[in-house]
């Protein structure tokens, strides 16, 4: 399914360069040159507060961040986990999380496998936000039409529910209005 027919604008998905960097939600993130199909790698430099969004899962990847600079604060399940330089933490494939930069700080991110990661988070964060830094209802439900291997789903709503009421909201407010 291409992206293109659920927005008027063009938020382009070719592949991002090592060169490029995607900035959004007090973040700077620059695709690893290693990266390849079997992992994304995107380093990140995040200031004080920047976040992984509410709590979440992913279907289908997993997620590993890699501290260089800082300190995070991963919520995995229920453990809340402090990673700090040299320190790196796993969340499994459909497993709630979260995270938050307790400082500045500088990581790196991998998805397992890496599908459309790169060109999801690119298109999110080029989505206007309201002043908490939430993408409009519509908009969130076209990504996730748009993306629904790579999509944050949230943990306590059955998938197959979201996915169902994600065909009407997709069709509320758009990028562009």
């Amino acid at each position: 399914m291409s992206f293109a027919p659920y927005w008027r604008a063009d938020y382009g998905l070719a592949r991002m360069s090592s060169a490029e960097i995607i900035e959004g939600r007090s973040m700077r993130i620059r695709r690893d040159e290693t990266s390849s199909d079997e992992v994304l790698r995107a380093h990140v430099e995040a200031a004080k507060g920047a976040n992984g969004g509410p709590l979440h899962i992913h279907l289908r990847q997993e997620e590993r961040f890699i501290v260089d600079r800082g300190m995070l604060l991963v919520r995995r399940g229920r453990e809340r986990i402090h990673v700090g330089p040299g320190e790196d933490v796993r969340i499994p494939a459909k497993v709630r999380h979260t995270f938050e930069a307790e400082v500045d700080s500088t990581y790196t991110a991998e998805f397992r496998p890496a599908l459309r990661v790169e060109e999801f988070f690119r298109d999110l964060f080029a989505l206007p936000t309201d002043k908490r830094g939430n993408p409009r209802i519509g908009d969130a439900a076209r990504l996730m039409r748009a993306y629904p291997d790579e999509f944050l789903y949230f943990p306590f709503i059955p998938v197959s529910l979201q996915r169902t009421l994600a065909v009407p909201l997709s069709k509320l407010g758009t990028a562009s209005q």
